[in-house]
């Protein structure tokens, strides 16, 4: 049988991840850009430190268990032979046949976190540190220990009980991340930040940044033109590492010169479902509606807007057929009305049971609409952060000098508050929805429908997009 000693794990280490390893620090943060070898330096670690120290407890946290299985339990099972650690797929953990165990673990849930009181673990590793909360991390602060034999090994080899982490900038975590970590001290520094009441003894802590370029096991002309379809500023962030540049607007690619055209420069003369009509609701915080068109290349035109406060559903729903021009929703003219998913909820508590799902209930702002319109309204499909990288995709110049959406002139208050809006503190990826976002919002239903996204009830739906539409007649310019 081989010996768990005497076998080594197959990881050549990169110069920065020999910097990482030799951190010395309480906690570690490695990385901040794609690219960087941090999964493996977080592999490498805990399957050392299991190797090295017999009888260990380390433990690999991941956000959900479908980043877990794919970014770490699926890397590691071709690479520990069943001589050396054999996996349990209940405990999601390897068992090493000199006592050591390495669990896989994750937190989807805040309340996760209490799942390890008591618990014990010498090494802990945090996987894409900013899709954590603070409080989850700080919590787990506490398991970072060790005593007996396990203590005495680690002091022999020059070791204390640690935290490690990787991460990029983005994600919900990465204004606590930047100020834990990148703020306090440049990079490679090890600092300790002056005691306070709240925290009497502050551990040692460094950042140990890694690019792309500092990893020369990875395909980088591959990796680049995988980090292009991203936002602009968000892919500049992960080739770069460069936690300040998501300060700011989320949507800087936002140019009015480009984006924004007069409604002659191009007439729309569609039919059929390449319209629709995008819906935030709101009574004392503002109602907005979008309308969009789609053209046969995937050319989004936002043309017709509609804002207004302490309006009922009825009275929105009415203001959106006043909006369009004669005609515009005659036979043939059918016009998708795509809304907010929670327009469908009763102004009462009472239950609504119903054999169709998408049907509005009595009493719903949808169920308003739909008696204005004479037509069912569209459950929109409420993925914040899907939508926006929609968004993203269509303003982004592509390879002919044009984008792929555009706003009629006449559309001024998407114009005043869309290029305003600010990224989320908590997320960068999302828009802070403490912003004027009502006709985002709205817009986001919309172009979500348009790219063949359907919503089901409050959750994604991702369902392919559907077949391109179809052209097939006109509609005077003047009725836009």
């Amino acid at each position: 049988m081989t010996k768990t000693r005497a076998w080594k794990y197959p990881y050549k280490p990169t110069a920065r991840q020999k910097q990482a390893h030799k951190s010395g620090a309480d906690e570690t943060l490695f990385g901040g850009a794609a690219g960087g070898g941090k999964s493996e330096f977080l592999l490498g670690s805990l399957v050392t430190m299991c190797l090295l120290v017999p009888g260990v407890q380390v433990v690999a946290f991941r956000r959900t268990f479908p980043d877990l299985k794919r970014s770490l339990i699926l890397k590691l099972m071709p690479r520990l032979p069943k001589q050396v650690a054999r996996y349990n797929s209940q405990d999601h953990a390897w068992n090493f046949t000199n006592g050591s165990r390495l669990e896989m673990a994750y937190l989807k849930n805040e309340n996760d976190i209490y799942n390890y009181q008591g618990a014990e673990y010498a090494l802990i590793a945090f996987d894409e540190l900013t899709q954590f909360t603070e409080e989850q991390y700080k919590y787990l602060l506490s398991r970072a220990r060790a005593g007996g034999a396990v203590l005495a090994r680690m002091r022999q080899l020059g070791l204390t009980p640690a935290v490690i982490a990787t991460a990029d900038p983005g994600g919900v975590g990465h204004n606590w991340v930047k100020a834990r970590f990148i703020d306090p001290a440049p990079p490679m520094t090890l600092f300790q930040l002056p005691a306070t009441p709240d925290e009497p003894d502050p551990l040692t802590r460094r950042f140990i940044p890694s690019l792309m370029t500092d990893n020369p096991h990875l395909d980088q002309d591959q990796y680049r033109r995988m980090l292009q379809a991203m936002d602009p500023v968000l892919r500049q962030a992960l080739l770069e590492g460069n936690w300040d540049i998501l300060d700011g607007v989320r949507f800087s690619q936002w140019r009015a010169g480009i984006h924004v055209i007069k409604p002659e420069e191009l007439p729309l003369n569609m039919l059929g479902d390449v319209r629709c009509v995008g819906v935030d609701y709101g009574f004392s915080a503002p109602f907005a509606a979008v309308w969009m068109a789609k053209l046969a290349d995937g050319l989004i035109v936002i043309y017709r807007e509609a804002y207004a406060t302490e309006l009922t559903a009825t009275q929105q729903a009415q203001l959106i057929l006043d909006s369009e021009a004669p005609g515009e929703r005659d036979a043939g003219h059918h016009i998708p009305v795509v809304m907010d998913p929670a327009m469908w909820r009763r102004n009462d508590s009472s239950a609504h049971k119903t054999l169709d799902k998408d049907a509005p209930p009595v009493g719903s702002p949808a169920h308003d609409y739909m008696k204005v319109l004479g037509q069912r309204p569209v459950r929109g499909m409420n993925n914040r952060k899907f939508g926006a990288s929609l968004f993203d995709e269509k303003l982004a110049v592509k390879g002919d000098g044009l984008p792929r959406i555009l706003v009629y002139d006449t559309c001024r208050d998407w114009i005043r508050t869309f290029p305003s809006l600010p990224r989320a503190k908590r997320d960068p990826e999302d828009v802070d929805t403490h912003a004027e976002d009502h006709l985002y919002d709205a817009g986001r239903y919309g172009l979500a429908h348009l790219s063949g996204k359907r919503g089901t009830g409050d959750h994604t739906d991702t369902t392919p997009p559907a077949a391109a539409q179809t052209l097939t007649g006109s509609l005077s310019p003047a009725n836009y």
